[in-house]
């Protein structure tokens, strides 16, 4: 159903070989980018080469990506974009995508009123806002059509601390919904859902019937049925509903936000930052980030299964203490690696595939 690549988790620079932030996250309505700090392109090929190799069946294209959704405009989470966009130009790319990304009712204003400017000190308006960022991207990027491609640009204002379904959703049957969060400019979470399915058709049973193709196809639609004498109810071929399922990456935040607790899908995985341990919870707080015990905590809120953690501080090399200090509270969290790939099934079942030697899978 999903698979969530995190391919870069490291805080603001690359740091005992890791990678700054971006996640290929594959869905049922096709694959996207949640952040894309510099050289993602490179680290996209470089992953899905080393995928190839392993024997999985396990893949992150680069030219099945139909949307790049940002937390905030900070560059070691945006930086890589515009190289992205020209690498799948020089590839050839023609199908559209979209480009969504968080900014403030004043920000959009202040770009849509003074156009291609930088904003001054003093104006209120960050200069890493993405209403900002967009403007230049596009002028230094050329127009669209330069790309050979067609590319919408959304922003969307974050007014509010309840999570909303994004004005623009590009994937067929997936839902994104936008998870306010508090950071130094406007900043969301990205929440991926695939709604509730109907439960698994009851093959065996239809053909112990001896039913025909064209009465199984009836039955499998919803449809009741005659064979016979006896009447044939579609739900009675039907398993239990199976629940909606969702993902959750929030981007950089500070701990201890209401948005966590009010979304109407529980994530079967969040992705939290854990920029510091809670020894330095002041710097955290002062600097708009989380501790480890700041993401357990979002997680009990949001009610999400399993935690993986990211976006590790460079002070922090061995980071087993995270994990540890978050486990104390989210008992089911782990620490990612660059190149982890986590593959939630549509029975919300987590399986890790962990690149080492090889790849190792477990169940977290």
């Amino acid at each position: 159903m999903f698979e969530l690549h995190v391919l870069g988790t490291s805080a603001a620079r690359f740091a005992h070989g890791r990678s700054v932030s971006g996640s290929y996250v594959m869905t049922p309505g096709g694959s996207l980018l949640v952040d894309c700090g510099e050289g993602m392109q490179k680290r996209l090929l470089d992953h899905n080469h080393a995928l190839k190799q392993s024997g999985l069946s396990i893949r992150a294209r680069m030219a099945r990506i139909r949307a790049i959704l940002l937390t905030h405009g900070h560059l070691d989470h945006c930086w890589g974009v515009l190289p992205l966009l020209r690498s799948l130009a020089l590839d050839g790319r023609r199908e559209p995508l979209t480009v969504i990304g968080p900014t403030s009712s004043a920000a959009l204003q202040w770009s849509l009123d003074n156009p291609g400017e930088t904003p001054p000190k003093g104006s209120g308006i960050e200069t890493t806002d993405l209403a900002i960022l967009f403007q230049q991207w596009q002028a230094l990027g050329g127009k669209d059509d330069d790309f050979g491609y067609e590319i919408d640009w959304v922003l969307v204002p974050m007014d509010g601390d309840a999570p909303f379904e994004s004005p623009i959703q590009p994937l067929d049957g997936v839902t994104l919904t936008m998870v306010p969060t508090k950071h130094q400019i406007p900043s969301c979470g990205w929440q991926i859902t695939c709604p509730e399915r109907v439960g698994r058709f009851a093959r065996a049973k239809a053909d112990s019937l001896g039913l025909t193709i064209d009465q199984i196809s009836r039955l499998a639609s919803g449809e009741d049925i005659s064979a016979g004498d006896e009447r044939l109810s579609a739900a009675e071929f039907r398993g239990v509903a199976r629940p909606a399922q969702s993902i959750l990456v929030s981007g950089d935040t500070i701990g201890g936000l209401p948005s966590f607790s009010k979304l109407d899908v529980a994530p079967a995985i969040l992705l939290h930052e854990a920029t510091f341990l809670g020894e330095l919870q002041e710097k955290a707080a002062r600097y708009n980030h989380s501790t480890a015990q700041d993401a357990a905590e979002h997680a009990l809120a949001s009610g999400a299964g399993l935690l993986v953690l990211t976006h590790y501080s460079s002070r922090i090399e061995d980071t087993s203490s995270l994990q540890a200090e978050a486990a104390a509270v989210h008992s089911r969290t782990v620490a990612s690696v660059e190149g982890d790939v986590f593959h939630l099934d549509g029975e919300g079942v987590v399986t890790r595939f962990r690149r080492s030697e090889g790849w190792a899978e477990d169940n977290p």
